[in-house]
């Protein structure tokens, strides 16, 4: 099977692992990360967002490393692959449409980004875990398959784009499943038609060379590149000693890059 996610993946930029997350343990995890965000993250447009989710819920951290991603992230990203970030995204009712783009490092309006044409490497791999069944009704995120093979995307090519492409269609996925995309897809938050919210749990993995300090607060890259330039830069507190030692002993290894000092 992974065979074919690897085959996927490669043509379309993405690809879905399904029954990651058991179903009885979806709706649990689903209330934690609503109650950690509501409490302790922000809303924007219609969007609850909480960075670095890993400080107050440690719950989902044995799926990180479930064989399927596990497999795929050796694939691309080599033996010494981390994590990044993890975030809480909740698109609340009627929230705002957001633009196309592509992750970090490829867009534009996140600074510490590199420039266009983009190598042709997979180099930062993003998961959206899938907490309520994703489907159009939802707004599940919005994709240009094949788009990741392009040199370029919406970011570099004038203002924020919000509007339609032929191609582009909903991820549809049940709760429990995965979303798994190259970075460089081009993809973009739908709006929630639904009478739920809708919850997922974005987690980006990167290879061991990749520079993340551009992330990280108060980092002399975050100065330099971000704030002495007043750029946006996507903001990731460090992990805190005591959620760290809550953290399931083979995913450790995962965050000790990014734990506070």
């Amino acid at each position: 099977m992974i065979i074919k996610k690897i085959e996927e993946f490669e043509e379309n930029g993405y690809t879905i692992l399904e029954d990651v997350i058991p179903q009885n343990e979806v709706q649990l995890l689903n209330l934690e990360l609503q109650e950690s965000a509501d409490k302790f993250g922000k809303n924007n447009n219609g969007i609850t967002y909480l960075a670095t989710t890993i400080n107050f819920c440690q719950s989902f951290d044995k799926y990180l490393i479930h064989p399927d991603i596990k497999h795929l992230m050796l694939h691309y990203l080599g033996e010494d692959y981390r994590i990044s970030s993890t975030s809480t995204q909740i698109n609340e009712q009627n929230n705002k449409k957001g633009d196309w783009h592509a992750d970090w490092p490829f867009c534009v309006f996140n600074g510490g980004n590199i420039n266009k044409p983009f190598p042709k490497k997979v180099l930062h791999i993003t998961c959206i875990f899938m907490f309520v069944d994703f489907d159009k009704e939802v707004g599940s995120t919005l994709v240009k398959p094949k788009s990741h093979l392009l040199e370029t995307n919406p970011t570099f090519e004038g203002d924020p784009y919000y509007g339609d492409y032929e191609d582009q269609i909903n991820i549809k996925g049940k709760a429990g499943s995965v979303f798994v995309m190259d970075s460089r897809l081009w993809h973009a938050s739908d709006v929630n038609k639904s009478n739920k919210r809708r919850t997922s749990l974005v987690v980006r993995y990167a290879p061991w060379w990749l520079n993340l300090e551009v992330f990280r607060p108060n980092s002399f890259d975050r100065k330099k590149i971000i704030e002495e330039k007043n750029k946006f830069g996507s903001l990731y507190p460090s992990v805190k000693k005591d959620a760290f030692s809550k953290i399931n002993d083979e995913v450790k290894p995962l965050f000790e890059h990014w734990l506070e000092k």
